[in-house]
């Protein structure tokens, strides 16, 4: 129904499901595979039948279910937090395969200055939206109510700033 009334207004539909923690996945990765994987491909076919982009967030270490989750069919992942793995990770096995969301961490914008943020998103954004195939930029995980304002006033005139250079 979601897909029915919204497709007009949408250019992708996520999905949100915290498959892993910081060290592993939550459940054995084989019943993950088995038993949850399937559903969400389901999902990922009939947005994909309605010729839209899927996007997953998942929290947590999933490295070694991420081929399945690939093979799904997969559009973007989204919470790629440096708590896991650098950013530079996600890309290095990831990238030109499926789209990544994030790049900045959570305590970055928490306990960075409106400077240090803005710098750091601007050096580093730029950096990858020229290497990524698809990129999101943005936090690695979510934008808590803890993250300052001043922070995500940096990212933000930093996304500014970048788009401004690509024109």
């Amino acid at each position: 129904k979601m897909i029915q009334e919204y497709s007009d207004i949408f250019i992708f539909f996520r999905m949100g499901d915290d498959l892993g923690h910081r060290t592993s996945t939550m459940l054995e990765p084989t019943t993950i595979i088995n038993h949850i994987l399937p559903q969400t491909k389901r999902i990922i076919d009939l947005v994909h039948h309605a010729e839209k982009k899927f996007l997953l967030h998942s929290c947590g270490n999933i490295f070694e279910i991420m081929p399945d989750i690939i093979t799904l069919g997969i559009d973007a992942k989204h919470s790629n937090e440096d708590q896991i793995a650098p950013f530079d990770e996600w890309i290095k096995r990831y990238n030109g395969q499926i789209g990544l969301f994030g790049g900045f961490d959570v305590n970055l914008l928490s306990l960075g200055t409106y400077q240090s943020v803005y710098d750091e998103v601007l050096k580093k954004g730029t950096e990858y939206r020229r290497i990524c195939k698809g990129y999101g930029l943005g936090s690695g995980n979510s934008i808590a109510s803890y993250v300052s304002v001043d922070g995500f006033r940096g990212m933000i005139d930093a996304v500014k700033q970048i788009r401004r250079k690509e024109k």
